[in-house]
């Protein structure tokens, strides 16, 4: 079955970071923060619907602009979450271009943009057909951290401490109900709009007595049944759990941080975590506000996640990759890691002498 989330970083784990969720039922991807897109085809960039920006540093925020490349002349509507300024930080790179033949344009792209502070979210709107000026600012609450809620995936967001104000993100996706077509088939059930109707009726919790007329054709003869939720649920129904994918790069190891990124990742899938210094650089990356190769781990098993990848590595270290890698699982997965390691080792060591 294909899966409904499919997130994978886009550049090296020394390069830029990033990550990219793609949806493949939905036709649709996610951007954890624009970097070098430079790896990302432009069929991939034009299903990006929603952009998730940590913060503005330039290697996070530096492939706006070959963003804005693909999808300018589109009837279409990019929203990007971003901390505190982040509607001026997109207002200024528009404002660095010309923007005097958009009339000529018969499709015009509209980018709506929402910082996420403490005390909850304010959205602004540029439309490509009024020449990206900021239009409609208005204020909405947030509960719970919780920016992006949608039929098919919804979004948290907690803002941590990288000098200046950092996002991270929790990706959470919705269940997916199915039908089982052999099913479908063997009680000579026809497919119409009754699916979806019953989709519906699962994802929005119905009463289980709720019933629904399902049509049939047997030895030529047409007729329909009411059917309860509750037996074509039995029947037909598969519920496929949501993955959970956190993301968190740029912050500083200490209890309110840490506090907050347990709480936001915990129980996911994958959790893709920063570790741009290892273990034994500790006080350098308190100095920079980064996370070291062990305190990755050590977040990831407080979360009790599934599934730990390391990236965002200081390039000072590019003949140490497998050390990054390794100090994150020891400290994730404790002495069944150690072990791994030594087994993995020793099976290259033996494979050296033969």
């Amino acid at each position: 079955m294909k899966s409904g989330i499919q997130p994978s970083l886009i550049n090296d784990p020394f390069g830029d970071p990033g990550l990219l969720a793609q949806l493949p039922l939905q036709k649709q991807a996610l951007l954890f923060d624009l970097g070098d897109l430079s790896a990302l085809s432009n069929g991939t960039l034009l299903k990006v619907s929603h952009v998730f920006i940590s913060h503005t540093h330039i290697d996070h925020f530096i492939g706006f602009d070959r963003l804005l490349r693909t999808l300018f002349g589109r009837e279409k509507t990019l929203t990007i979450f971003g901390p505190e300024n982040i509607i001026q930080n997109v207002q200024g790179k528009l404002a660095g271009f010309t923007w005097n033949l958009v009339e000529q344009y018969s499709e015009s792209l509209t980018i709506e943009v929402v910082e996420v502070r403490e005390s909850g979210l304010l959205k602004g709107t540029f439309r490509a057909i009024e020449k990206f000026q900021l239009r409609d600012e208005k204020k909405e609450s947030c509960a719970d951290g919780q920016i992006v809620d949608n039929p098919v995936f919804s979004v948290q967001a907690a803002i941590l401490e990288h000098r200046v104000p950092c996002l991270g993100f929790a990706l959470q996706e919705k269940p997916r109900i199915n039908i089982n077509k052999n099913k479908l088939q063997s009680m000579q059930a026809e497919p119409g709009p009754w699916l979806n109707k019953l989709k519906q009726s699962v994802a929005g919790n119905a009463a289980e007595s709720t019933l629904i007329t399902v049509p049939f054709i047997a030895a030529g003869n047409f007729r329909t049944k009411n059917i309860s939720v509750s037996q074509l649920k039995s029947d037909l129904v598969e519920v496929v759990p949501g993955q959970k994918i956190g993301y968190v790069v740029d912050t500083v190891f200490n209890d309110r941080n840490r506090k907050k990124i347990v709480e936001l990742v915990k129980s996911a899938d994958v959790f893709f975590c920063e570790s741009p210094f290892l273990a034994d650089e500790e006080e350098r990356g308190q100095a920079r506000c980064h996370l070291t190769s062990r305190q990755a781990g050590t977040l990831a098993k407080e979360a009790g996640v599934k599934q730990l990848q390391v990236f965002h590595f200081s390039s000072r270290h590019k003949d140490r990759r497998e050390q990054f890698y390794n100090e994150a699982q020891e400290a994730f997965q404790g002495d069944a890691a150690v072990t791994m390691t030594a087994a993995v080792t020793a099976a290259k060591n033996i494979s050296a002498r033969l």
